[in-house]
């Protein structure tokens, strides 16, 4: 009998500007087939605008705007209301602890996204409510996705949890050094052409060149 959570994934997209890696995350969300529900922190408000031709999809600022938003899977919290000042921070602990609290009352596969995950976290911090879920999702049917174009300024925690390792183009020397560590051909990388990435699954050790544009 399969283990649902051994099947479920962590993903890290990489790749600097313009190569073509936060597409690739909202494609895996677009894509993502029977999914109990998405949570987005949308700091930035650019995944409410980018996924705004989904249906039912609104962003959410309040706690009631976050519990309607759950029955179209699809919960995309901008946090500028309840914690002015203060995205980076209280908003996005509560965030986490508030979609890992929801995710644990359901079943089914659920994913939770961040773009750009350095800002919430570094090499020698991570925020407890984060650690929840990298470390604990996969009990309660969670994957964690994220993109990144500074792969090397995330904690331990993240790192060593991911399953997936979607490859655009890096050219810095650390950024480079850390997908080598975690498996990937660090000439190959910055080598790639825009749009172009590699896919490695980290259990396996197999890699797949994939290309978006």
């Amino acid at each position: 009998m399969s283990n649902p959570a051994a099947e479920l994934r962590a993903t890290t997209v990489v790749g600097r500007a313009g190569t073509g890696k936060t597409t690739f995350a909202f494609l895996y969300l677009l894509n993502a087939h029977d999914v109990a529900c998405r949570f987005i922190f949308d700091d930035r408000g650019q995944c409410a605008d980018r996924l705004k031709h989904v249906p039912g999809l609104r962003a959410a600022t309040t706690v009631a705007d976050l519990e309607n938003s759950l029955a179209s899977r699809w919960v995309v919290f901008q946090p500028w209301r309840m914690f002015p000042g203060d995205v980076n921070g209280d908003a996005f602990k509560w965030f986490c602890d508030w979609s890992y609290q929801k995710a644990r009352t359901g079943r089914g596969r659920k994913i939770i996204f961040v773009d750009e995950l350095w800002r919430h976290c570094s090499p020698n911090h991570i925020p407890r409510e984060l650690a929840t879920i990298t470390q604990e999702g996969r009990i309660e049917e969670i994957e964690f996705l994220t993109a990144t174009q500074r792969p090397h300024k995330l904690n331990d925690s993240v790192r060593g949890q991911c399953t997936e390792l979607v490859c655009f183009r890096l050219q810095d020397h650390l950024a480079l050094n850390c997908v080598a560590d975690l498996g990937a051909d660090a000439d190959a990388v910055a080598n790639l052409a825009p749009g172009s990435f590699i896919s490695y699954a980290l259990d396996s050790g197999r890699s797949v060149a994939g290309k978006l544009f």
